[in-house]
């Protein structure tokens, strides 16, 4: 197959996607403002979508984010982690000042992982090592600052790829994150600071799966109606579904982050305190951009406090036409990132003082042609 056939197929391929997305998301226009059926628990709200309030941000809105490189050597995996927290001071919906945690710019922590871990080990290690960091720089902001929001760049909970299996020499880090986790929850919650977790390029299927199960699954009348049978969604992700369902300015309703929080991998492992309490929604605050997921903590009034989270974020998602997501999170990204020669500092040194004749470096960095 030539390139130009693999070009064609391609644009035929996205094409037809943008029009099955197109279509299923009219086929659901019915339900958008309507009363949904009957039991549906999932979707807790009585309705699919609603409009923003507008939020002029006022005082103290905070945002963590990390970035970390690793080097993979012969014995030892060197990873060096810098995580950054920013806080923005609004006074009528502008930034009157702009403090950073720990500093502006300071050097990221160096740590070492064990070289005798699995590949699928080591990467959950580089990544229980970097939600460590984070999770840490989150609680000392909320602790020193008290903002009245703080914006997680990733989802709220650990990702099922973290977590090692049974027999795994990470299964005491993971439970120490799981334990971090509660922690900032706890923190958070006496401190008055509401958590808004924001996945930048959401794969979620959760608002997917709902309607499959819930309404076109279980209920005749509603499919008909609808001309939409559960098997017409398969393979959308939520925002494929709702980047033609929502208008600029809507939400769509919370829904449970689960359907059974005693089979999620993740879920399962926190207290119930906190696994019942987390939902999640969708905003779309940019025109030629999809709908940005938002994940939050909620122990009751789940519609106001939905429309609160909602607001804030959009508020603050809005800058950019291509491009929603919180500015304090792409000021914190700015200061958190890393490049390949700051790692290469932390060898070089590392290397000076071992000296030439130990078996450090990679074989495939030591080829000689």
């Amino acid at each position: 197959m030539g390139i130009s056939s693999v070009i064609e197929q391609t644009v035929k391929a996205i094409h037809s996607g943008e029009q099955r997305k197109k279509s299923v998301a009219e086929r659901l226009g019915p339900l958008k403002k309507g009363i949904l059926p009957s039991g549906c628990e999932s979707f807790p709200e009585n309705g699919l979508a609603f409009t923003v309030q507008d939020w002029v941000p006022q005082g103290l809105v905070a945002g963590v984010d990390s970035g970390f490189v690793a080097k993979r050597l012969a014995s030892v995996d060197l990873v060096i982690i810098r995580a950054v927290g920013v806080v923005f001071d609004y006074k009528n919906g502008v930034v009157d000042s702009t403090k950073y945690f720990p500093d502006y710019f300071h050097f990221p922590e160096p740590h070492l992982s064990s070289g005798s871990l699995e590949q699928d080990e080591a990467e959950q290690s580089k990544s229980l090592m970097r939600l460590r960091e984070e999770v840490g720089v989150m609680k000392k902001v909320i602790e020193l600052h008290s903002p009245k929001y703080l914006f997680i760049d990733g989802s709220i909970v650990p990702q099922f790829q973290d977590k090692p299996r049974k027999e795994s020499a990470l299964t005491g880090n993971y439970s120490d994150i799981i334990t971090e986790f509660e922690s900032l929850y706890a923190v958070a919650e006496k401190h008055g600071c509401t958590l808004i977790a924001t996945v930048e390029d959401s794969r979620g299927s959760r608002f997917r799966q709902i309607l499959q199960d819930d309404i076109l699954g279980r209920e005749e009348g509603a499919a008909k109606k609808l001309s939409l049978i559960a098997q017409d969604l398969d393979g959308l992700s939520d925002s494929a579904i709702l980047d033609y369902f929502l208008e600029v300015g809507e939400r769509s309703c919370a829904f449970t982050y689960t359907k059974s929080i005693s089979q999620h991998p993740v879920l399962q492992d926190f207290n119930s305190k906190w696994s019942k309490g987390i939902y999640g929604l969708y905003i779309k605050p940019a025109v030629l951009d999809r709908p940005l997921r938002c994940e939050f903590i909620c122990h009751g009034g789940l519609k106001e406090k939905a429309d609160e989270v909602a607001s804030v974020a959009l508020a603050l998602s809005s800058m950019h036409r291509e491009y929603a997501f919180p500015s304090v999170l792409i000021e914190a990204d700015l200061r958190a990132k890393l490049h390949n020669d700051e790692i290469d500092l932390v060898f070089n040194k590392i290397w000076d003082k071992l000296g030439a004749g130990v078996k450090l470096r990679m074989r495939r960095e030591n080829r000689p042609f």
